[in-house]
């Protein structure tokens, strides 16, 4: 491409200098006038009010804000990591508890939430005191996050907006009954803990249903279930199937068993014949039951619990295209759509 020489200037740069004017130069004779928007951007932004911090969706547990203490040792104004959810003014009436966990982020909570969830919980709390309370805050010895999924179990609210990992939701279920707190009653189906659970049960499935299991929450670990028919039981471990407990993992077991049982059952049973035509007689009729005998073989020898009702057709409807008489095509059909009723009817669940 030849250069651009003196005053020549291609029709782009034209067009992109009308569009873009030149801004002025530099100096004492500036014109601030001429760019208000700049000057809005020179401005510093105003800084949130705390209200507002707490109040937008965050994934973060906690800010550090300056907080006065009104009596005690450290009485005075202290700057301290405040979590975002359980904060000054976070809930009604005003707080008569801080708890601070093990990364020090301090959590403002109330005594009659904490009775209100188990009688055994607030004593609990309260025995981390001993070694020494400082300020009047109890230091509890978990990480914000794990500390932060229990508190929202204890308030009923949801945590969902603090993204907590699934690792993180199982660590806190199972650090409940430390504090006093019985699983089985804070997770419940009409609970924002029992949800969160389970969206995460389709990418964890193995580990939200052990969990559910050890704490006897049989409603999650039903639901959970669903989600194991193509999980390998021989990948369970014995640490894994210690903290099922044999009830539950005996569950399992027999719900792989029975769906298999199932099918199988379900596969027996040949299309019926037709009445016997000028072009089909009672022998042709045999093909049929051929052809469907060969399908429920190989869906037999790789016959799992989670055997899909698209595998199923896939094997069966191909057969349907292969007969010439019509009454045997429509007896055919007719016995998949049995089987495909049939197998979404066997129960799934635990």
């Amino acid at each position: 491409m030849t250069p651009l020489n003196g005053g020549q200037q291609s029709w782009a740069a034209r067009q992109a200098r009308g569009m873009y004017p030149t801004p002025p130069e530099s100096g004492d004779g500036f014109e601030r006038s001429a760019f208000p928007m700049l000057l809005g951007l020179a401005h510093p932004p105003t800084p949130m009010s705390y209200q507002e911090r707490h109040t937008s969706p965050s994934h973060i547990i906690g800010e550090v804000v300056t907080h006065t203490i009104n009596s005690g040792e450290g009485a005075g104004t202290q700057i301290l990591t405040v979590s975002t959810s359980f904060h000054p003014g976070s809930h009604t009436p005003e707080s008569d508890l801080i708890l601070r966990s093990s990364d020090a982020i301090h959590f403002f909570v109330h005594t009659d939430y904490i009775n209100k969830a188990s009688q055994s919980a607030l004593p609990a709390f309260l025995s981390y005191s001993v070694p020494g309370v400082k300020d009047g805050i109890v230091s509890i010895p978990e990480t914000g996050r794990v500390l932060n999924i229990i508190l929202h179990a204890v308030y009923g609210t949801s945590v969902a907006r603090n993204c907590p990992s699934c690792a993180d939701l199982i660590e806190a279920v199972n650090k409940m009954p430390l504090y006093g707190l019985a699983p089985r009653n804070l997770i419940r189906p009409d609970t924002p803990l029992y949800t969160l659970l389970l969206t995460h049960a389709p990418l964890n499935p193995i580990a939200v249903y052990t969990t559910a299991a050890h704490h006897d929450i049989f409603e999650l670990a039903k639901q959970t279930s669903s989600h194991l028919l193509a999980f390998p039981l021989n990948e369970i471990d014995d640490n894994t199937a210690a903290l099922m407990g044999h009830v539950y993992l005996k569950r399992l077991f027999l719900l792989h068993m029975n769906r298999t049982d199932a099918a199988r059952k379900v596969f027996l049973q040949p299309p019926a014949i037709h009445p016997i035509t000028k072009k089909c007689n009672f022998e042709d009729q045999k093909k049929v039951k051929r052809a469907w005998a060969l399908g429920s073989t190989y869906l037999a020898w790789e016959l799992r619990a989670d055997l899909s009702t698209h595998r199923i057709k896939s094997v069966f409807e191909p057969l349907v295209s292969e007969l010439d008489c019509a009454d045997c095509r429509e007896m055919l059909s007719k016995r998949i759509r049995e089987v495909l009723v049939a197998w979404a009817a066997v129960k799934c669940t635990i």
